[in-house]
């Protein structure tokens, strides 16, 4: 089947025949950092002598990255440095196997792309961080309130850090759970800032939650 769509009660599409969500593959704690302090990469949330770096195996290719910040924990999702014991990370694949049930969708070329069994496996999208074209994000806070510990898409993060042995560079969203809030921030030194960047077209990250985690 093709062009089969469910949309919910705010009209946003839920089942769509042609394309397959992806599925809870595991979790695990963010952690043990290394290299503490050893970057200064100073932000709204601090100066940075709390940030490190995870073990690389967390950031494995493939997957798309879900991170809950515990209250009061801040990092830079997008270029691996966070906080010591900073929350939890879900990791969803396309290729986790979709189990067959009640109310099966198939693709147009017979392949399942959702069931009712494997729903509960489905990040589902809450909110966004939306940061609207033309707002200056640079070294400010943009701050949004939510009843729920939000499940954050690492993967749309923006994040770089450089060392030639000489110079530091770094730019990236910063991010910081208050307990009630999610905030915002972009920095940058020695590299591309926010309105060289992201300004004229903003940044929208998805906020999910996952049954049972």
């Amino acid at each position: 089947m093709s062009g089969f769509q469910v949309y919910n009660s705010d009209s946003k599409i839920l089942v769509d025949s042609d394309f397959r969500s992806t599925l809870y593959y595991d979790n695990r704690a963010l952690g043990a950092i290394s290299d503490t302090g050893f970057y200064e990469v100073n932000s709204p949330f601090g100066n940075g002598s709390t940030l490190g770096f995870l073990p690389t195996d967390y950031w494995a290719d493939g997957y798309l990255r879900w991170i809950q910040l515990t209250s009061g924990k801040y990092g830079m999702p997008g270029a691996n440095l966070m906080e010591a014991n900073a929350g939890r990370m879900v990791r969803t694949s396309r290729t986790t196997a979709m189990q067959s049930g009640y109310l099966n969708v198939y693709n147009s070329a017979g392949s399942l792309i959702w069931s009712a069994n494997s729903a509960s496996k489905m990040p589902r999208i809450k909110a966004f961080v939306d940061i609207p074209s033309a707002y200056d994000l640079q070294d400010k806070v943009f701050s949004i309130s939510l009843t729920f510990n939000p499940w954050i898409l690492s993967n749309a993060c923006p994040g770089n850090l450089t060392d030639d042995g000489a110079v530091t560079g770094y730019s990236g969203l910063m991010l910081k759970w208050t307990g009630s809030q999610l905030q915002a921030s972009y920095v940058s030194k020695n590299q591309r800032n926010w309105s060289q960047t992201f300004q004229s077209r903003g940044i929208r990250v998805p906020l999910a939650q996952f049954v049972g985690i």
